[in-house]
């Protein structure tokens, strides 16, 4: 349908990207193997590039066409050729599951590549000579865009080798290993979104991969199934499916051990994996009610068959001294009441266990290779995997691969998407939406419900919607007169985009060419977007030649570049504004007008240097002035640009805060007319004041008039003449003068207007205050200590009485000290004076020599001082108590007499009363 409003066109002709059942049709796995299933039945494929042991993935386009395939590592096109920037993806070819491609939702040019690396413990042990391949680099994605080298395909530069977070960064064992060797895909409840799912531990994280691209925020879900990290590498082993249906997923864990630590026959510890079985909520990625249908066993590779309705796993077997014995295949049929008891083993062989992979055939391939090899030449396969038990037709190396090798691992695909799913297209109000299955059965009839009371039998189905809005639409199959589980699926049907009724004219000024007057420019396309539009964002917008080339372009792949070059004055070109995600679309008219240009020159903008050669300079003050300088219209808006392509093109505006070095800056000025003119000016960043931004300056107690004079800090070459000063006292000199404590800050402008501050901290250092000395004397060692304020503040001396003195120290402890009259020194670290205090050591001698040959003829205390203690008395005893001597310190002192008489050699005992109240004993010797 086409309607004409003016020059507007409301279009729905446009198809959704929409999936059909052959993008799993051609794999390639293994030794150069690949098979393909466009005919119906495997066909051997040897043109394939891959060289794995275990991952690999392969997409196709519906039709069944190749596009690419990958071990996880390096990226093949269509044609077996390297895509130019498909090396280096963060895969493994030796992870279970390196890599896993999922569709982009609305752009059928796009693909994501998700690969998990293999974690190897090597790589993060304490010795860096066994590393292989580091460092281990958990999930990451990267996007292939078919566009690119020639339609075949390359990887994009801007989102390559994106990493996603599924661990605990603050972990440093998490950060070790990342993520296990498991990925599964799986479609969205929605019908058009997708879910990547990975493990890691005891986490589930599901990534949505929606029409906006990869959510990197995961929903986690933690399960009571922990997987150590101590036991990496094979604990990472094994293969995590989902059901065709969307409803279960199945997880192997080749082991379950907490260390890598190897048994007493120095052999592999063995028979300590499981498997676990869990539903899944493909509305909000969670994932539920897990427990485990196998233990004590070593699997590997799981699988759904295509109903959902049989879980199939291959497990290998080891004897005690861990030799192979080859594997099993066992089934569980998921619709028993007693699922853990359905199981059944279908086979036993030598060959090792393998990947599973389900086909578009609904048959489940099986790889793997005879015990003593390391590949096989045919795949295995379960023919009927609906089937109970032996009856599903389990058939052994039965696929022949053409010569080429198949070794442990299978391409996994999104089983979902081609298996259990429909597709629709057309979905604008007004349209016949057109709905239709997805897979090859050979359907009996179907049932569709579009979800407003409308039903259909047509396996080809058109309906069209009264209304917008989202209907919950459901497709019942009975294939081969069984009824098969409701497909379910919410479409949305949207009205027409609402755009500008009428041509909108987009303005550039003529300025690119030599001739400013041809009405020719480059015109950034973009910028009409949003008047087309009527402002709505959500809108995609592209640009044709003619309604025709716009109705063409199903995809909008063959758009007019968005920087175009026009080739006629006033120019017409075609505005297709599409409702994203439907076939929804209307076009308008762009008028492309070249305004002649009016260059504009404003005077040179400065800004003041950071410290970094960078300035912060206002934009909008510098619009300001320029308008008034260049007496503008007042209906000029201006924007700034770093180029004059991006002033021209209108992209990459500078914007406020803008901190930049000395440049030049691009100008466009713009009325409602569109362009009015461009031009450039400088920016120039001036140099600051060179000052010492901060100084602590001392102010002295005890000065007359204590004062000291501050400055502004002006740094050699500069003079103090060059700049102007503001005090914080309001003073307005180079110098201040001040005889207070406190801060004070100046504020130094240079010509420019640039502007420096500086902060002086006045201190004001106070003169020692002693309190006290505390002596401690008469003992085995005399010491003092010295009582003063603020310690911390003064350093000391003391000055003794025989004229030496001690070097300065910061302790207030002296030791050792001798016997005498002293002088304690305390001066301020400052420098700003000293305070003295005399103080006395008691001294008592150990022993005297009354010979009289006038040399310690007499006893009697050091350190006594006649000022100080003048009202001292010591008193001396002989050995039984007797009181010799009464005497003065200020006396000589006892002469060894006692009324007249010499006594004799001995040892006497004296006790001195000072005037403080302190009292003291000893005893000293007479010699004779």
């Amino acid at each position: 349908m086409k309607t004409l409003i003016l020059l507007v066109f409301s279009l729905f002709f446009f198809t959704i990207p929409a999936f059909s059942q052959k993008e799993a049709a051609i794999w390639y796995f293994g030794n150069y193997a690949g098979l393909d299933f466009n005919s119906g039945s495997p066909v051997a494929l040897t043109n394939g590039q891959l060289n794995t042991a275990e991952g690999c993935t392969t997409i196709s386009d519906k039709n069944g066409t190749l596009l690419f395939y990958t071990d996880g590592s390096i990226v093949y096109d269509k044609s077996h050729q390297v895509m130019p920037n498909g090396y280096g993806l963060l895969g493994h070819n030796s992870s279970t599951q390196s890599a896993i491609i999922v569709p982009h939702p609305s752009n059928k040019n796009l693909y994501y590549i998700f690969t998990v690396d293999q974690p190897n413990p090597k790589n993060v042990d304490d010795n860096p000579l066994n590393n292989e391949d580091p460092p281990n680099n958990g999930l990451n994605y990267s996007l292939v865009d078919l566009r690119l080298n020639n339609g075949l395909g390359d990887i994009s530069i801007k989102e390559k080798n994106i990493h996603l977070i599924t661990y605990n960064p603050g972990d440093i064992e998490d950060v070790k290993f990342k993520c296990s060797e498991k990925i599964t895909a799986v479609q969205h409840d929605d019908g058009i979104s997708f879910w990547v799912v990975t493990h890691f531990k005891n986490t589930f994280y599901s990534f949505k991969i929606s029409t906006s691209g990869v959510n990197k925020k995961p929903i986690q879900t933690t399960s009571s199934l922990n997987v150590p990290t101590g036991g990496y590498i094979s604990n990472a082993i094994g293969y995590l499916k989902t059901s065709p249906n969307g409803k279960k997923i199945a997880m192997a864990n080749s082991s379950l051990k907490a260390t890598d630590e190897l048994g007493p026959k120095n052999n592999v510890i063995r028979n300590t994996g499981n498997v676990w079985l869990f539903d899944f909520d493909a509305s909000t990625g969670k994932v539920s009610n897990g427990f485990s249908v196998l233990n004590g066993v070593n699997p590997y590779g799981v699988e759904f068959s295509a109903k959902s309705k049989k879980l199939y796993i291959t497990t290998n077997i080891f004897n005690n001294d861990d030799v192979s014995l080859g594997s099993l295949l066992i089934q569980f049929d998921l619709k028993s009441a007693n699922i853990i008891g359905s199981k059944t083993t279908i086979n036993s062989s030598t060959n090792v266990a393998g990947a599973l992979q389900l086909a578009l055939d609904e048959k489940i391939y099986r790889s793997g290779y005879p015990t003593g090899n390391d590949s096989s030449d045919k795949l295995s396969v379960i023919n009927n995997p609906e089937l109970d038990g032996s009856n599903c037709n389990y058939l052994q190396n039965e696929i022949d691969l053409g010569g080429k090798k198949a070794k442990l691992g299978l391409p996994p695909f999104i089983t979902s998407l081609f298996l259990y799913a429909f597709s629709y297209e057309f979905n604008c109000l007004g349209d016949a939406t057109h709905f239709y299955n997805n897979s090859l059965e050979k359907i009996d009839s179907v049932l569709w419900d579009f979800g407003d009371g409308f039903t259909s039998n047509a396996i080809d189905a058109y309906h069209t919607y009264a209304h917008t809005g989202d209907y919950k639409v459901t497709l019942i199959k009975t294939v081969n007169g069984e009824e098969r589980d409701p497909l379910e699926k919410i479409i949305t049907i949207y009205d027409v985009p609402k755009i500008l009724s009428t041509p909108y004219k987009l303005i550039q000024c003529d300025t690119q060419d030599s001739v400013p007057t041809d009405g020719l420019a480059m015109f950034n396309l973009s910028l009409a977007n949003e008047p087309i539009s009527l402002g709505d964002e959500d809108f995609e917008v592209h640009y044709y030649h003619s309604i025709a080339d716009a109705e063409n372009d199903i995809t909008n792949i063959q758009s007019i570049p968005v920087n175009y070059r026009s080739s006629i004055p006033d120019e017409l070109i075609y505005a297709k504004v599409s409702q994203p995600n439907s076939s929804c679309y209307s076009v308008g008219t762009i008028i492309l007008h070249a305004n002649k240009n009016i260059l504009l020159l404003p005077e040179t903008f400065y800004g003041c240097d950071l410290g970094d050669g960078k300035a912060s300079f206002d934009l909008e003050q510098k619009k300001d002035l320029i308008i008034t300088e260049l007496n503008l219209p007042s209906d000029i808006q201006l924007s700034f640009y770093l180029s004059e392509e991006e002033a021209f093109m209108g992209i990459n505006e500078l914007i406020d805060p803008f901190v930049s070095v000395s440049k030049t800056v691009f100008l466009k000025a713009e009325n409602a007319e569109g362009c009015y003119g461009t031009g450039n000016f400088e920016i120039i960043v001036e140099p600051t004041p060179t000052i010492n931004i901060l100084e602590n300056i001392i102010l002295c107690e005890g000065l007359e008039n204590p004062s000291i004079l501050l400055n502004s800090g002006i740094l050699s070459p500069d003079k103090t003449s060059d700049f102007t000063y503001l005090w914080s006292t309001g003073e307005k000199t180079p110098t201040i003068s001040i005889n207070k404590e406190g801060e004070y800050e100046v504020t130094v402008m240079n010509n420019s207007g640039c502007t420096a501050k500086r902060k002086c901290i006045v201190t004001m250092s106070y003169l020692p205050k002693i309190n006290n000395i505390i002596v401690h004397d008469l003992e085995q060692t005399n010491h003092v200590i010295v009582d003063v304020n603020n310690p911390n503040d003064y350093r000391y001396l003391i000055h003794f009485q025989n004229g030496t003195e001690t070097s300065f120290q910061s302790s207030t402890i002296f030791e050792n000290l001798p016997g005498g009259f002293h002088e304690l020194i305390a001066e301020s670290i400052d420098g700003c004076g000293q305070t003295t205090k005399s103080f006395a050591i008691l001294n008592a001698p150990k022993y005297f020599t009354p010979n009289s040959d006038t040399y310690n003829d007499y006893w009697n205390l050091k350190g006594i001082n006649s000022n100080i203690y003048e009202k001292a008395i010591i008193y001396i005893f002989d050995r039984y108590g007797k009181l010799l001597k009464q005497l003065s310190p200020s006396g000589l002192g006892w002469d060894g007499t006692y009324t007249g008489k010499l006594m004799p050699t001995d040892d006497y005992w004296f006790t001195i009363k000072l005037d403080d109240g302190r009292e003291a004993k000893g005893h000293f010797s007479l010699k004779r």
